[in-house]
């Protein structure tokens, strides 16, 4: 446990002291840009050790292994998933054609089961 949650103490860790740093920043939109980039790193890290963290409470609870192959699951799948949609979303182009993509079926009224 030392080992996998060490890591995890060191990035909280350099993420507070980036959040203080931020803090710092005077102008509005350089600090929605860092919370921005934190907060998705967050949302990665999340992704990351709560499988571990689940697998590890699920051991010591002697839970189902129904419990367990779902937290494998979600370890060995859903995280390499979100990883490139959490920072693909994160790009402007594929913000701007998500938008505009969204305002056409807005229009012409095309619903989401007729695609």
């Amino acid at each position: 446990m030392v080992v996998s949650f060490l890591p995890l103490l060191l990035v909280l860790l350099s993420c507070a002291h980036i959040l203080a740093s931020v803090l710092h920043i005077s102008s509005q939109e350089g600090r929605s840009k860092a919370f921005s980039t934190c907060s998705s790193h967050l949302l990665m890290v999340g992704t990351y050790y709560s499988p571990i963290a689940i697998a590890y409470v699920a051991y010591r609870a002697d839970l189902p292994l129904d419990f367990h192959i779902m937290g494998n699951v979600a370890y060995v799948i859903l995280t390499p998933i979100l990883n490139p949609l959490v920072y693909t979303l994160r790009n402007k182009d594929v913000k701007a054609a998500i938008t505009k993509i969204t305002c056409l079926k807005s229009q012409s009224g095309i619903g989401a089961l007729d695609l």
